[in-house]
């Protein structure tokens, strides 16, 4: 049984930020994963947008994704979490409905067969992985953006990448300080890209 089967769907709503860069599809094409592990996914943007890429282009590759879905300390800021903004943790008896919206977005979206959803931190899903040695040929970076969180998931996820793969993440801007230090800090030598993506090849 999967976890998409007797799902009560939501209306469909990508809401998200940069998750259609044209630098996901030439990143795939670059490295032709068989797995990639997304850390931040909110309700799938770019994981969609990735899953449509390798279905389109018929490859045989599985996304993990890697969220609580219950937001960053970012989303408490009320003024972005009103009602249908972008940050909506979609409440309902007191509790995120994020996930359930991402699923939801998945199916609308074909997608089911392309993404496996890991519910947990980022931190223990480094760890799981590292455990069970599961590696991926591409990882995108995308979950907290303060500073502690960002370095944490840098160095979480920096081993769990194949030889020859890609790790890269967005928001390498002023106004995410603590993105762009934990970069700097290390990756000293990422490339950016659209003054936005920073990219790392192994």
């Amino acid at each position: 049984m999967s976890i998409y089967d007797d799902l009560e769907l939501l209306p469909h709503n990508l809401d998200g930020w940069n998750g259609n860069s044209p630098i996901f599809r030439k990143l795939i094409e670059e490295v032709n994963p068989t797995h990639i592990i997304e850390v931040g996914a909110w309700y799938g943007q770019s994981t969609i947008n990735m899953a449509k890429i390798l279905k389109e282009d018929k490859r045989d590759c599985k996304i993990t994704t890697v969220d609580t879905w219950l937001g960053a300390l970012e989303f408490i800021d009320k003024n972005k979490t009103k009602r249908g903004g972008v940050h909506n943790l979609l409440i309902k008896n007191g509790y995120p409905q994020a996930y359930y919206q991402f699923l939801s977005n998945v199916v609308h979206n074909e997608v089911q067969d392309y993404i496996e959803p890991f519910p947990n931190t980022s931190l223990i899903g480094a760890r799981y992985f590292a455990q069970k040695n599961i590696k991926a040929d591409l990882i995108y970076i995308d979950a907290s953006h303060d500073y502690e969180d960002v370095l944490s998931d840098l160095k979480a996820y920096r081993p769990l990448l194949n030889d020859g793969g890609i790790i890269f993440g967005d928001d390498y801007r002023r106004d995410w300080p603590g993105v762009v230090k934990s970069v700097d800090e290390v990756f000293p030598s990422a490339q950016i890209v659209d003054n936005n993506f920073w990219v790392v090849r192994d």
